[in-house]
């Protein structure tokens, strides 16, 4: 019983000290994941823009500015780049003809200002 006890105040402690677990929702209506970084990726569309928003573990929005990212779009057996640009906030994004895009499959790669390139793989709706 007493390691019983021993092993649970453990767990509970480690409990105690974890990181805050929020859940991932899509502020947007977009699909969203969260990078090895840490980071949650949350990717829109519409027939005419494609937008990535970033916020940290906690769900705080990191600020755009100075920052990076290029998608990797693969959808009906083809591959394509875009760069997307800061948009304010939290958002990077680029303006063309993305309204076909349900199923597709994203590679991230983005880097927020004075930070490593970190990258991520999520499908869209």
């Amino acid at each position: 019983m007493k390691k019983f006890i021993c092993i649970a105040s453990l767990f509970i402690s480690a409990l105690a000290h974890a990181h805050s677990e929020v859940p991932l929702k899509p502020e947007h209506g977009g699909t969203i994941k969260e990078a090895a970084a840490g980071h949650q990726l949350e990717v829109t569309y519409s027939a005419n823009a494609l937008t990535l928003y970033i916020k940290d573990h906690d769900g705080n929005k990191l600020s755009s500015d100075g920052a990076t990212a290029e998608l990797i779009v693969q959808h009906n057996n083809a591959n394509t780049k875009v760069q997307l640009k800061p948009s304010g906030s939290n958002a990077l994004n680029i303006k063309g003809d993305f309204a076909h895009l349900s199923g597709a499959v994203m590679i991230v790669k983005y880097s927020l200002k004075g930070e490593k390139l970190e990258q991520a793989r999520l499908s869209l709706k």
